[in-house]
């Protein structure tokens, strides 16, 4: 059974607030991507295939975009395996609460 401290509730809300902050910029990116003209595009890409110097920067893209992305993903991934874990450890209780009463209502 995990020990439950206000410190650990703490960190996780503010692990939980960071993953709202990292996926409305995230999803602000990509939404600005989804709207991104093609000629536009290949205008940028034009001078940078010529030059060799291709950067995401250049396209229109945050070059901390895919570093967002998987900071995500492991904050996501924490956040699920501790909601999991707590499910179980609910469901067990439940188990354990209603095997209790139908053993009272036996005797």
């Amino acid at each position: 059974m995990n020990v439950l401290s206000l410190e650990s509730c703490e960190r996780d809300l503010a692990a939980l607030n960071a993953a709202d902050m990292l996926t409305a910029s995230v999803k602000k990116e990509l939404e600005r991507l989804k709207g991104i003209d093609t000629k536009d595009v290949m205008k940028r890409v034009a001078p940078m295939l010529l030059t060799g110097n291709i950067t995401l920067e250049a396209l229109g893209i945050p070059a901390n975009l895919f570093e967002q992305i998987e900071q995500l993903e492991k904050i996501n991934r924490v956040a699920r395996e501790k909601l999991r874990t707590r499910i179980c450890e609910d469901k067990k209780a439940l188990v354990q609460m209603e095997d209790g009463s139908a053993q009272d209502a036996e005797i």
